[in-house]
């Protein structure tokens, strides 16, 4: 980064964006901030720089948000056990120059051990186990909100004239290192990855990867060139307030992951708005039917019709967002979504309603743990390769929890080659590696 005299810059959620151009100016004599001349950027979709906020009329308080509960991705945390004295600094200093009555964190409840240390410096907190309910309190006339990691970056630009502009995150799923991370803005998906999270877990390759938690793009195994800048994952509508990375591998099944968001969206809106409320949850209930089978003619051009109308009939980002998931999955996994609701398979053989379980003959040692099933459907004995009848399984996998050598597997459409009665273990041998092929097999009429 190029230096300024007296001066630092900040960009995008207060932290400069490589790919933007984009940035704010602040003397660091003390004296008013320029506000004409600063363009930041908050999590929002809205593309508004925070300097027209400032400039547009006058601000009395500011409160700054740590917004994060169980199911959040622990960046929140990570600023509060090591950067809370920055950010406190960060605050006081947007106070002073913008000459603000009162300065106020609100702390989830989870939070509720580092009170103590906002309020021996004076900045008055509010706890909440309602994070999302109360931030329709806070967004009055005359309250500046910021997020807390642009409190850290503006103390950081103020302090150090050689700092370079990083991003917490966290990386999950399918990878050998998860965990949070501070990474430089500018570096791809890849590098994310590989340099970070180091790399795929064994044996496995990359399916997708979601930016931004559980509101984030989706971008497939041959986008991970792209960089992670705001300009560039704006472009297909992800937010970064969370900052989490997941990366999904090849045996992720799309339909029950993008299912799966929608439930976890659906409970965080507020229900002001009709659309939003009541559009996630229809989303859900009909990505539960495509994976439980019950899929029906038309419900992905429905689906898709859903999530446009979320796009431009909610009046904030959790419901712009909200859909951003299965959209970009759908753009992107098209063809599994049909398989899922026009011909009911699911080749990661995830969702169990596509499924049936049996024992592999060649790691059955005939220990007769799986001989617990509660629907009587295992048959076999000491030392004999142990059969599940599939018209009584009930799919419960009290098999699959208890076999210590995971010899209960699932196959979809092709069947494997299997003994008819239970024999001695090790001695059966099917033809063609135990595999029958097209068996079940349809073509879409």
């Amino acid at each position: 980064m190029k230096q300024k005299d007296a001066c630092s810059v900040i960009c995008v959620q207060g932290l400069p964006d490589p790919g933007s151009g984009q940035s704010i100016s602040i003397n660091k004599e003390g004296e008013k901030m320029e506000t004409e001349r600063i363009e930041i950027f908050g999590h929002g979709i809205k593309g508004r720089p925070s300097a027209e906020r400032w400039s547009s009329r006058e601000w009395k308080e500011l409160v700054c948000l740590f917004p994060e509960d169980q199911s959040e991705s622990g960046t929140v945390k990570y600023l509060l056990e090591h950067y809370l004295d920055e950010i406190i600094s960060g605050m006081e200093a947007l106070k002073d120059r913008l000459k603000l009555n009162s300065i106020c964190a609100l702390l989830s409840k989870n939070h509720e051990i580092y009170e103590e240390k906002f309020r021996l410096s004076g900045i008055q907190t509010n706890l909440t186990d309602d994070m999302k309910g109360i931030q329709k309190e806070i967004f009055k006339e005359g309250i500046l909100v910021h997020h807390a990691e642009t409190m850290l970056a503006l103390h950081r630009n103020l302090t150090d004239e050689n700092y370079v502009p990083h991003k917490i995150i966290s990386v999950t799923g399918d990878v050998m290192e998860p965990g949070i991370y501070e990474i430089p803005f500018g570096i791809t998906l890849e590098e994310i990855i590989t340099k970070y999270a180091k790399g795929v877990t064994a044996g496995k390759t990359v399916k997708f990867v979601s930016a931004g938690g559980s509101m984030g793009a989706v971008y497939g195994a041959d986008e991970l060139d792209t960089l992670f800048t705001y300009s560039s994952l704006l472009k297909e509508g992800t937010m970064l307030e969370s900052a989490q990375i997941e990366v999904c591998s090849n045996d992720t099944c799309i339909v029950d992951w993008a299912c799966k968001r929608m439930l976890i969206n659906s409970r965080k809106t507020c229900g002001s708005c009709v659309y939003c409320r009541e559009g996630i949850y229809q989303l859900f209930r009909i990505l539960q039917d495509a994976a439980e089978g019950k899929g029906r003619e038309g419900d992905i051009s429905l689906m898709k019709e859903i999530c446009e109308t979320l796009k431009s009939g909610t009046l904030c980002d959790i419901g712009r967002t909200a859909a951003v998931p299965l959209l970009t999955a759908m753009n992107k996994f098209g063809e599994e979504f049909e398989k899922h609701i026009d011909r009911k398979i699911c080749q990661s053989l995830s969702c169990i309603s596509y499924v049936k379980f049996y024992i592999d003959p060649a790691l059955c040692n005939g220990c007769g743990d799986c001989m617990v099933c509660p629907e009587h459907a295992v048959r076999g004995g000491e030392n004999l390769i142990h059969i599940i009848d599939p018209d009584i399984c009930s799919k419960c996998e009290r098999c699959t929890t208890v076999c210590s050598r995971n010899a209960v597997r699932r196959y979809g459409t092709v069947k494997p080659v299997l003994p008819s009665e239970p024999v001695q273990a090790g001695s059966f041998s099917g033809e063609g590696n135990g595999i029958k092929k097209g068996l079940g097999r349809r073509r879409r009429v």
